[in-house]
């Protein structure tokens, strides 16, 4: 039976979680934002880029509800209605940033009335697609990294450098809320992982899809969005 391992209230760790919730719901309502730009790039869209602005619709909202609803549960230190809650609102976010990127392509392909709009939408998707990896390499790297520190002789999520280093100031060191946004801007920035390694399966997939997103968006998107406009 898999142990469960809870993150104690007023500690740096569960600052930690706070912040990282706040970063989710800020990845909604870059969502939202992003798809009221989508629908100014033409205000007679395709059957298909209509269909993902529809999913859009309903998922971004949700999300930011969810992640209201885990902030309440947050500071109440209800710790498994904050789990439960805090995984439906990265489900949901990451669905709504993945309907973003479709979306983006699609409108490619339909005449482009405001071609500004699409470069917009561009530059929102790149920034929800930070803020969402931050949370999800938070939440698949943060139980390893705690068992960690609690004394289990396993490996973590990923790997940073502090993991590896013998210094006494780093005994017991946790990665905090800006080592997870450095390692999603780094990886939505350079293209792949800088100093911190993914060890494990799900971060490594994550890690593929992120980069993935990053170059369908700086690469392909944000140039063709700037050459509609020149």
């Amino acid at each position: 039976m898999q142990q469960t391992h809870t993150i104690a209230p007023r500690t740096p760790a569960y600052s930690t979680a706070g912040a990282i919730l706040a970063v989710l719901a800020i990845a909604s309502l870059l969502d939202i934002a992003t798809a009221q730009a989508l629908s100014q790039t033409d205000r007679a869209p395709s059957f298909a880029v209509r269909l993902f602005e529809v999913l859009d619709i309903y998922t971004s909202p949700v999300a930011f509800i969810t992640a209201l609803a885990a902030a309440a549960c947050w500071a109440a230190h209800a710790q498994r209605a904050f789990r439960f809650l805090f995984d439906a609102t990265l489900v949901l976010s990451a669905v709504a940033l993945l309907d973003n990127v479709v979306g983006l392509i699609m409108c490619l392909f339909d005449k482009q009335e405001n071609p500004g709009f699409l470069l917009l939408s561009a530059a929102l998707v790149y920034l929800e697609n930070i803020a969402v990896f931050t949370a999800f390499y938070w939440r698949f790297d943060h139980p390893y990294q705690q068992r960690i520190v609690e004394g289990e002789g396993i490996h973590p999520g990923i790997l940073f450098p502090q993991n590896t280093l013998d210094m006494e100031s780093l005994r017991r060191w946790r990665p905090a809320f800006v080592d997870y946004l450095f390692l999603s801007f780094n990886t939505a920035s350079t293209f792949g992982p800088t100093h911190p390694v993914p060890l494990r399966g799900v971060i490594q997939v994550g890690t593929m899809v992120q980069v993935a997103i990053a170059m369908a968006v700086l690469v392909m998107l944000a140039a063709r969005a700037i050459g509609l406009i020149g």
